[in-house]
């Protein structure tokens, strides 16, 4: 396959710049461009013929055309925040999500944050508990007793956030 010559290069580059690409965006989709006029020009179409069949098939919109074909293999910083990928998307682009390693990174933050709160409220429980055997009588108005009863709020909390977690991957 005969690939472009930096003039040519050039040329898509600039029909990026002129369909409203920005700098990064040129950059990114000029090698997708190069990849879709280089197979019009391995059918057999001349170089300016295989732009202008690229850009007839974009709707003279290359950018847009670009981006939707080559959705999966291109990682492009979006205006929109919430179509931002995080690095779990991108570390498992082009990997079979179902196996679980995929869930797994997902939910590890909330997963921490419940480990370490669940945590807390079984260590202040035990230190109450600790101090009624130790006294031989259970005292709610000590630093045991509002031990006890934060250790339960908070086991209870992260029960609960446990809880709404495995119900959200249900759905």
């Amino acid at each position: 396959m005969k690939t472009l010559t930096n003039q040519e290069l050039d040329h898509l580059r600039s029909r990026l710049y002129r369909s409203g690409a920005t700098p990064s965006q040129a950059t990114a989709l000029l090698p997708l461009m190069a990849q879709e006029v280089e197979h019009y020009m391995w059918i057999g179409l001349p170089f300016a013929s295989a732009v202008d069949k690229v850009e007839l098939e974009a709707n003279d919109s290359p950018v847009r055309y670009l981006r939707e074909k080559h959705y999966n293999t291109l990682v492009m910083d979006n205006e929109d925040p919430s179509q931002q990928t995080d690095l779990d998307d991108i570390v498992f682009a082009h990997r079979n999500r179902d196996y679980g390693a995929y869930d797994l990174r997902k939910t590890y933050n909330s997963a921490l944050i419940n480990a370490i709160i669940m945590t807390v409220g079984l260590v202040l429980l035990l230190l109450a508990a600790l101090d009624a055997f130790q006294r031989g009588e259970w005292v709610y108005l000590s630093w045991a007793g509002l031990a006890w009863v934060v250790g339960i709020h908070l086991v209870g909390f992260a029960s609960f956030r446990f809880y709404i977690a495995q119900v959200d991957s249900m759905q």
